[in-house]
C-alpha cells in the first residue's frame, strides 16, 4: 500500500538536520581516543557528512552548527567566545564541504571528505594558536595528533557505507 503522506521541504530539512545532529551527538560520546586538553577520535563527523551528501551543503552546515552548539552546551571546553565558535559550530559545519562532491562515487566522496577534514582541522589549529597560548607549531602538532586518525577512520567508514549503498540509497522522496 502506497503512503499518501506529504512532507514539505522545510519540514524534511529540519528532520534530516535533527537526525544527523542526534546521530552525531551519540557518536561523539563513543570515543576511541581522547587528548588530555581536548579533542578526540570519534565517528561523529560521519553523521554530518552523510546529511551533506544526501541533502546538500546547507543541511550539512546547519546540522554541523547545531551539533557544535549541542556539544558546547553539554560538554564543551570553552575559554572564549571566538574559540567556542571556531572549535565547535564552525568546525562541525566545515564538514558540510563533503556534500559539494560533484559525483557520489566512493573515491570522490572520500576525497571531498578529506578536504572537509582539512578545513575542520585548520579551524582547530587556528583556535589553538589564538586561545591556548602556544605557537602555531604546537597547535599544529597537537591537533594533527587526533585529527589525522579521525579523518582516516571516518573516511574508511564513509567508503564502506557508500560501497554497500547505505548512504546514497537512503535518499528517498516523501
Amino acid at each position: 500500500m502506497k503512503s499518501t503522506l506529504k512532507i514539505n521541504k522545510r519540514t524534511r530539512f529540519l528532520v534530516e538536520c535533527a537526525l544527523a545532529c542526534a546521530m552525531g551527538y551519540v557518536l561523539s560520546h563513543i570515543r576511541i581516543f581522547t587528548m588530555p586538553q581536548g579533542g578526540s577520535v570519534t565517528l561523529a563527523p560521519v553523521a554530518i557528512i552523510m546529511v551533506s551528501l544526501m541533502s546538500g551543503f546547507k543541511a550539512g552546515a546547519a546540522a554541523g552548527a547545531l551539533l557544535g552548539l549541542l556539544r558546547i552546551i553539554t560538554s564543551g571546553h570553552v575559554i572564549g567566545w571566538a574559540q567556542a565558535v571556531l572549535d565547535y559550530p564552525a568546525a562541525y559545519s566545515a564538514l558540510a564541504v563533503a556534500g559539494l562532491a560533484p559525483r557520489r562515487d566512493a573515491v570522490t566522496v572520500v576525497i571531498f571528505a578529506l578536504a572537509a577534514f582539512a578545513l575542520k582541522t585548520a579551524l582547530h589549529i587556528y583556535s589553538g594558536y589564538l586561545f591556548f597560548g602556544g605557537s602555531l607549531k604546537v597547535s599544529l602538532v597537537y591537533n594533527l595528533w587526533y585529527s589525522i586518525p579521525e579523518a582516516a577512520l571516518c573516511s574508511l567508514a564513509l567508503y564502506a557505507l557508500i560501497k554497500n549503498g547505505s548512504i546514497i540509497k537512503l535518499k528517498t522522496d516523501f
